[in-house]
């Protein structure tokens, strides 16, 4: 998988870059990556890095990706990067999902850890 997920220890977040087209079994496989990043984690908040993302493939793509985002408990996402086109369709996958999950956009990786430790109740 040309995407890359990982768990930024500093930060205490999940972060997953875009990188192209992103398929259906891309989402499935990163749905794992989800669960097994933030196994034991006391955080569960993602931070998606949008700006090399290319077309997410289908509407099928962007329920599995909602449902992974469900699934992994994610109770926030930090968009950082995305374009006036990502960011609609990155709102559309959102409304698909629970409305449980908090969702904001950034220019800057450092507004997004703000805002998400700002939703922990920290500074």
């Amino acid at each position: 998988m040309k995407h890359k997920i990982w768990y930024d220890q500093d930060n205490e977040v999940l972060r997953q870059e875009v990188i192209g087209a992103y398929s259906s079994q891309e989402a499935k496989d990163s749905s794992l990556e989800y669960k097994n990043c933030l196994e034991d984690k006391p955080y569960r908040q993602l931070i998606v890095d949008l700006s090399q993302a290319g077309k997410m493939q289908d509407r099928q793509t962007r329920k599995i990706t909602s449902e992974s985002l469900e699934d992994a408990d994610i109770s926030a996402v930090a968009f950082v990067g995305a374009t006036a086109a990502t960011r609609m369709i990155a709102k559309v996958l959102m409304k698909l999902g629970s409305n449980n999950i908090s969702t904001n956009f950034f220019k800057a990786d450092d507004e997004a850890v703000n805002w998400l430790n700002n939703k922990r109740g920290t500074k």
